[in-house]
């Protein structure tokens, strides 16, 4: 009782912990590629590449951009990096709190047989493996070949999440792809971008060139951090949202928000430099009418269902989900009702009538993982009920 109690409250701080960095790492990301895109280029100063003028919180701000470095190494020089570092290490705390101490209700799907230590195992090596095919890529020839690059990372990703998708829970496998995408994301900061800045100070304080191959190398894994931050924050909130998660293909479903997450992102990039194509809002829009359409939820045959009244309703409830959501729970894992849902009395059920058919039924996304084993019949008598109970 009392370890479960702390590690709710260690999950809480960790979550807390993790939102705020990652608001001030992707903050910065967003900022310095808007800031990027909209300086104005100076071609007849030999130290400046660029300059903007920006007003905000009641006064007036002038940023330049030098071609290399300035005349003497200015202090205090500010830094971006432990702002990427904390969001990793939060994040990383947070996926062992929830989904690997927890790795049979969380990570595993229902009724497997591995082994919570070679699930998580599985979940530590796609973290590291992500990185070492990426880091190859972008040091061989398909790095100056932007569409092959992007297939090949695309079908990488694809195949990790199909594969995942055998052993572990859905969601679980929305939060894997999200902490592999966002493994990239700090080791690049952490193996590239940051070297590369050192070796640029160094060269201001020795008086040296930096080979312009640096700088490229730099901007391309910044660039790249910026096409997955939307994928990345999907995969954060996610687990909120079952109807996208519990469809038959989950794994293909998060492989097409990836995409569309990335094209959103290309449209806000080539919008910050004067060459939106409004065809990319076409395509976004197409592909998420047609990712809801598809997800639309199927109505279940309740045909060979006689009427259900409330109260046998409430025994499928306390038979299937009263162990987690109810005042005192009993579950080995919620010792606090989930989402502060409790169902304990038949008003209760039906204030909720809505969330309990839309769980249960439409998503079927609970119980989760369908651990209490509800069966079908029990969803379509949960239906039958709620079209009676709706039309009165």
């Amino acid at each position: 009782m009392i370890r479960l109690y702390l590690l709710e409250w260690i999950s809480l701080f960790l979550k807390f912990f993790h939102v705020i960095v990652g608001i001030a790492w992707i903050g910065a990301s967003f900022y310095f590629n808007w800031l990027e895109n909209k300086l104005k280029r100076v071609g007849n100063r030999d130290e400046i590449a660029g300059h903007l003028w920006a007003v905000h919180g009641g006064g007036f701000y002038y940023l330049e951009k030098y071609k290399q470095y300035p005349h003497e190494l200015p202090e205090p020089l500010h830094w971006f990096k432990w702002e990427a570092y904390f969001t990793w290490i939060s994040g990383f705390l947070l996926l062992t709190v929830v989904y690997y101490f927890n790795a049979n209700s969380y990570l595993l799907l229902p009724g497997s047989e591995m082994s919570t230590y070679v699930a998580v195992l599985l979940s530590i090596s796609g973290l590291i493996l992500v990185w070492v095919v990426y880091d190859l890529l972008c040091k061989s020839v398909l790095v100056d070949r932007p569409a092959i690059f992007i297939l090949v990372m695309l079908s990488f990703v694809s195949i990790s999440a199909y594969l995942y998708s055998l052993v572990f829970n859905p969601m679980a496998v929305y939060m894997q792809l999200g902490a592999m995408l966002g493994t990239i994301m700090v080791a690049n900061v952490f193996f590239v971008i940051i070297p590369i800045q050192k070796l640029l100070v160094k060269a201001c304080q020795d008086r040296t060139q930096v080979s312009a191959e640096l700088g490229t190398n730099g901007y391309v894994r910044s660039r790249h951090n910026n096409y997955f931050t939307l994928p990345v924050l999907f995969t954060m909130i996610s687990g909120h949202y079952p109807i996208v998660y519990s469809s038959e293909y989950s794994w293909a479903v998060l492989i097409v928000v990836f995409v569309i997450a990335v094209i959103i992102r290309h449209y806000f990039n080539l919008k910050g430099v004067g060459q939106t194509k409004n065809s990319l809002i076409g395509l976004i829009v197409v592909s998420l009418v047609l990712l809801i359409f598809y997800l639309a939820p199927v109505k279940v045959d309740t045909t060979a269902t006689e009427s259900v009244s409330t109260e046998q309703v409430q025994k499928i409830i306390n038979r299937r989900c009263a162990s987690c959501h109810s005042a005192s729970p009993t579950d080995d894992v919620f010792r606090v009702a989930p989402a502060g849902l409790a169902l304990d009395t038949i008003e209760q059920i039906k204030v909720n009538i809505d969330r309990i058919y839309q769980n249960t039924v439409a998503t079927q996304s609970m119980p989760f993982s369908n651990k209490t084993n509800m069966t079908i019949q029990e969803r379509a008598d949960i239906s039958s009920w709620f079209d009676r109970v709706s039309n009165e």
